[in-house]
């Protein structure tokens, strides 16, 4: 087994999974810090909690995708599981994995497969749906310690069944012009056993947060509108093989053009087999130049870089791991694609999570290092303030005092002020998170639903989610344009407490809902290329429809629970730091009058006011190193993605 090469991507992965355990510890700190200084509610306790879970619970996900008999388990068992010393997954001549089948490993729970059966296709629900009901799985243990329970249990991805023509055609899995030569009461088809598998299996890469899609060829693809509507666009990076015996197929070239090409994830062709070239009648550099050029017409063909389609052989890469032979796994290839997951994907991963936890409380991190900075600087000038006091006769102290006192009947006079402009924003965002309200798309989906039923047809497919996606896409336009007018109001309240009170100048953000519309816009955009597609028409088509309508509404419901999501985290965001510096320059005011106070009353308190002033001075410099600590983190994510 090559053992630089592959601790190369163990290493990557557990140094990211420290990582990610290093940013949530910053996190957890930076929430109790806010919780022993009082400035933390319920609500926003249990949004960090939430923000927390996210992280830890996300995976960085990798799609396989192919056409049958193209090695996509066997590369996976090459890449992953060649510790188990034999085959994980099924991988034989033809159709071995019949379902799509997810990859990962929950500690929470025990090893195990569970299988939905192929007849819950005759249900509306989607899979992620079907997810979160356990009954309607079933549910395998895994004997870890045995290899032929183990091979037994994994052999169940590829079980198939018979069933009655006119079952598999109510199932939407038979074309819409398959001849039956006889009743298709009498007549028998054989299909998949199961429509979906889940494993959750100990692994190293997989328990520090990979997870693997394998999903089955063209057809199955085109029956399960989920996968290529949410499961690979959501993945980040999806390895399409292909066999460098045949080259890109016609199949090949349909499923790339419908299923990866317009994905927005990473996207690496993997020409497999490459044993199939080696030849002992032919030199090494024969050979070599002889791949070369499979690799640049795959990628003119795929429209790819030459540096993303890579050719190897998962089956020698398999054997050479077993048998912790080092030539032969370099042979065979497979270090470049690890090098691509260990030194790629990985950091972009990181990338998304620390900006993440950027958008959610850089912006409070930020607030809480400059209220610090402040109380630092108002220390300073009260121990200045007491110490010139120091011999002076009382008059000084009262005239102090009463300057003091004024300037805080002034300052509560402006944060009054304030608050009806708080009122004002307080008012306009009860109508914003009103616009999107969920019971609200439930009722144009609705209309959408009624103006669609009634056909099934391609037209009223593309009829109706235009009108849904039309409707979705002004209410995000409304929303913004409030957004905005909120932004004008809560910029001049930060203008003028800079002005005034020399508070941080801030540029406030807008609410950024670009990329939700994009989506949006590429959701209406697939349904016009299904719709326009002729191969459509090779299908159950009312069974299809509905099956792609509810994928879609599902997609629409994401995006517009995304939006509202947003708008809340934004919402907290713009005034969050002019309160915390509202609040803090009341309480150095009050300070400040609470110090004089005493000294007018006793002037022995002056030098028990020095003494408590240096000792705050030295607890705000810890928090505020700690404050810049954890702040480091976040950028030290950044900068190590980057």
């Amino acid at each position: 087994m090559s053992a630089v090469l592959r601790s190369e991507l163990e290493q990557e992965v557990e140094r990211y999974h420290t990582w990610r355990d290093e940013l949530l510890e910053a996190v957890d700190s930076y929430r109790d810090w806010l919780e022993k200084n009082g400035e933390l509610d319920a609500q926003h306790s249990l949004r960090f909690y939430e923000l927390c879970e996210s992280v830890r619970q996300g995976r960085l996900s990798l799609a396989f995708v192919a056409e049958f008999s193209r090695g996509k388990s066997e590369l996976i068992n090459a890449l992953f599981f060649s510790d188990f010393k034999q085959r994980l997954l099924p991988s034989d001549v033809g159709r071995t994995t019949m379902c799509p089948t997810e990859i990962f490993h929950d500690t929470n729970e025990p090893p195990y497969l569970r299988l939905l059966p192929i007849e819950s296709r005759y249900r509306d629900e989607s899979i992620a749906q079907l997810k979160n009901m356990p009954v309607e799985w079933v549910k395998i243990r895994l004997n870890l310690d045995s290899a032929g329970d183990m091979k037994k249990a994994m052999q169940m991805l590829a079980e198939s069944k018979k069933i009655f023509t006119l079952e598999a055609r109510m199932m939407g899995l038979l074309p819409e012009d398959h001849k039956s030569e006889g009743d298709e009461e009498l007549e028998t088809v054989e299909i998949p056993a199961w429509r979906y598998a889940l494993i959750n299996y100990p692994h190293r890469l997989l328990t520090n947060g990979i997870a693997i899609v394998d999903t089955p060829g063209l057809n199955a693809l085109g029956l399960e509108p989920e996968l290529t509507y949410s499961t690979i666009p959501n993945a980040h990076a999806v390895l399409f093989l292909l066999g460098i015996d045949t080259g890109v197929t016609k199949s090949d070239l349909e499923v790339w053009q419908k299923f990866v090409q317009r994905s927005h994830s990473r996207r690496i062709a993997v020409l497999n087999k490459i044993d199939l070239m080696w030849d002992d009648l032919k030199s090494e550099e024969e050979i070599a130049r002889g791949i070369a050029r499979q690799i640049d017409e795959t990628a003119k063909l795929l429209g790819l870089p030459k540096s993303d389609v890579l050719a190897l052989s998962a089956q020698k890469a398999l054997i050479g791991k077993i048998r912790k032979d080092d030539n032969l796994v370099k042979r065979s290839g497979i270090e470049k694609l690890e090098r691509i997951l260990a030194r790629d994907l990985i950091p972009s991963k990181q990338k998304i999570i620390s900006g993440a936890i950027m958008a959610e409380i850089g912006a409070m991190m930020i607030a809480s290092r400059e209220s610090l900075k402040r109380r630092i600087h108002a220390n300073q000038e009260s121990a200045s303030e007491i110490q010139a006091l120091s011999g002076r006769n009382r008059t000084i102290t009262t005239k102090l005092w009463e300057k003091i006192t004024n300037d805080r009947r002034e300052y509560m006079a402006s944060v009054e002020e304030y608050k009806l402009k708080r009122s004002d924003f307080k008012r306009q965002r009860e109508v914003l998170i009103e616009m999107l309200n969920p019971t609200k798309l439930d009722f144009v989906m609705g209309q959408s639903r009624e103006s669609i039923e009634a056909t099934w047809t391609t037209m009223g497919l593309s009829r109706s989610m235009q009108s849904l996606f039309d409707a979705i896409s002004k209410d995000f336009i409304r929303v913004h344009a409030l957004s905005e007018n909120m932004k004008i109001t809560m910029q001049h309240a930060y203008d003028y407490f800079h002005q005034q009170y020399k508070f941080d100048k801030m540029k406030l953000p807008s609410l950024d809902l670009e990329n939700l519309l994009l989506k949006l816009k590429l959701l209406m955009h697939d349904t016009q290329i299904f719709c326009r597609d002729p191969v459509n028409v090779m299908t159950e088509k009312s069974f299809l429809i509905k099956r792609f309508y509810g994928s879609l509404v599902i997609q629409a419901q994401q995006l517009f629970g995304d939006a509202r999501a947003e708008c809340e985290r934004w919402i907290k965001i713009v005034p969050l730091p002019l309160e915390m510096q509202i609040k803090e320059h009341k309480n150095q005011l009050e300070s400040r009058l609470a110090n004089l106070a005493k000294i007018n009353e006793n002037s022995s308190a002056l030098q028990d006011s020095m003494v408590k002033i240096k000792s705050e001075q030295g607890d705000l410099v810890m928090q505020k190193q700690l404050i810049e600590k954890l702040i480091s983190r976040l950028d030290l994510g950044e900068t190590q993605a980057a």
